[in-house]
């Protein structure tokens, strides 16, 4: 979530990244040294929340409170650290609730920082850029899949590029809740829970067999427990095998238990375990895989280099929205001269509505880059056709309430306030859409102009444009554009007046 209102920055060296995952809550700490991240501290939970995710949607109680314990323990190691060194999170669960906006509220209460929900294509980002950071790049390409608990991510690329990603809806909590709650394995739940997992991959799996890759490699904790197994029975070195899938599976339709079959696994992975090896024996199965590598190094690390970039100007959202904006054909001219604009009029007042911090002029600077996508959809209403682009398009980097905030200043800029819409009781975005709106004012044009030396002063929901006379006469239609803001501003509470200078 973009952090608009103004705060001290304190660097640090100390990065933090939590993962509120189906399965597991994760939390690591790292710190730089010599320009490398070095792993501090872990700490994990098995939460376990896909269990408490209902058929209506809601989360239930136990697992909230579960949750909530584990984020209060969470929350208490986590004092002290700057904003821009601590990122959290959200994925399959969070992402599938209903509504979780009181949840997450308690949650970032007991946090102290707020949780990001991410899409499942910006869960399979995260999750390859950590293993390709943790593993040394082989030639050519590689297929990375991780079985999460509500969802199973697959990617391939290469070096550190990821050139194809897929988020499915299967995860080692989902299958077992699905077709193991009474806790008994027969021959009847484990076939269907692999036509169900062969069924959610056939859409996608002929995309990636028409590659190749030279590796592949697991991540996350089923296929890490796996490769355990298979490393414990002396079967291999932890080389995971579809003869070794095969086996497992066998062991618990032998037994008859979700519980009884290797008791070296911990209680928490117990009642999760074949779900996991059933969703991995489909993939070996769909994508015709001869053996897998399990890894390390997975999403939280993916956050903590995601992170480690932004930090460093290398923000990946920075090429989204550019590639977004070149997708769909904007005026570059004219999108950069109200980008302009907007910052200097922002720079004016960043003081007086406490704005002054870099995601605020980043917010500013990519809305002004994105306002016109809609115009290749249709000129009536473009701002409606543009705001639904931008929230639900693929914006590699961005969370979900990331692009909701791109998305509500995309739709504000013109025309009406859109109260009904847009998030009026956020004030700094608010304010930053008053910014976006004149700047595109001054650039309404079609044509070239001299642009005026614009001064902007504010007092709370007060505004003075102040304009040279001359410019202001040669300039009756944006005078007039200016003139019907005025009215537009009025009905949201804020006073707009021009002075001649």
């Amino acid at each position: 979530m973009f952090n608009l209102s103004t705060l001290k920055y304190t660097p640090a060296s100390h990065i933090v990244a939590i993962d509120l995952g189906s399965n597991s809550f994760h939390m690591i700490v790292a710190h730089w040294e010599n320009g490398q991240i070095r792993l501090l501290d872990k700490l994990r939970e098995a939460v376990q929340l896909g269990f408490g995710l209902q058929a209506d949607g809601n989360l239930s109680q136990e697992y909230k409170d579960k949750a909530l314990s584990c984020l209060k323990r969470f929350g208490e190691c986590l004092r002290g650290y700057p904003s821009r060194n601590v990122r959290i999170v959200g994925t399959k669960t969070l992402r599938s609730m209903k509504d979780s906006r009181d949840f997450l509220l308690q949650a970032q209460q007991l946090l102290g920082y707020p949780i990001e929900i991410i899409s499942g294509d910006e869960e399979a980002r995260l999750i390859y850029l950590g293993v390709a950071q943790g593993v040394a790049p082989a030639k050519g390409k590689r297929l990375v899949m991780d079985i999460g608990g509500g969802s199973t991510e697959i990617i391939l690329g290469q070096g550190f590029k990821p050139l194809l990603k897929e988020s499915l809806n299967m995860g080692c909590v989902a299958i077992s809740k699905r077709f193991f709650a009474d806790g008994k394995v027969n021959q009847r739940n484990v076939t269907g829970a692999m036509v169900a997992c062969l069924q959610e991959v056939e859409p996608i799996k002929d995309d990636f067999l028409i590659q190749d890759w030279q590796e592949v490699l697991g991540a996350s904790g089923s296929i890490k427990s796996i490769a355990k197994v298979c490393r414990q029975k002396g079967w291999s070195d932890g080389t995971i095998k579809s003869e070794f899938l095969q086996r497992i599976i066998g062991q618990y339709l032998i037994d008859g238990n979700l519980y009884a079959p290797f008791d070296d696994l911990s209680d928490e992975r117990r009642n999760v375990f074949l779900g996991g090896v059933i969703v991995l024996n489909a993939l070996f199965d769909a994508f015709k895989l001869k053996e897998m590598q399990a890894v390390d190094w997975a999403l939280r690390e993916g956050l903590l280099f995601d992170m480690k970039g932004r930090m460093e100007n290398r923000d990946i959202r920075q090429d989204s929205v550019d590639a977004l904006a070149a997708r769909f054909h904007v005026n570059q001219e004219k999108c950069l001269a109200v980008e302009k604009t907007a910052l200097q009029l922002l720079k004016q007042v960043a003081g007086e509505w406490y704005l002054a911090t870099e995601d605020a002029s980043k917010l500013l600077s990519w809305s002004a880059k994105l306002y016109q996508v809609g115009l290749d959809i249709a000129h009536n209403d473009y701002h409606k056709h543009g705001a639904y682009i931008v929230r639900h398009v693929d914006l590699a980097g961005c969370s979900r309430s990331e692009q909701e905030q791109l998305s509500a200043l995309v739709l504000a800029h013109r025309k009406r306030f859109p109260v009904k819409d847009f998030p009026m009781q956020n004030p700094d975005l608010l304010h930053l859409a008053i910014l976006l709106r004149l700047a595109v004012i001054f650039h309404r044009s079609r044509f070239r102009d001299t642009n005026p030396v614009i001064k902007l002063q504010v007092f709370s929901n007060s505004l003075i444009l102040k304009l040279s006379a001359k410019w202001i006469e040669k300039h009756p239609l944006t005078l007039a554009d200016i003139d019907s803001e005025k009215d537009y501003l009025k009905e949201i509470g804020y006073q707009l007046d021009v002075e001649a200078v």
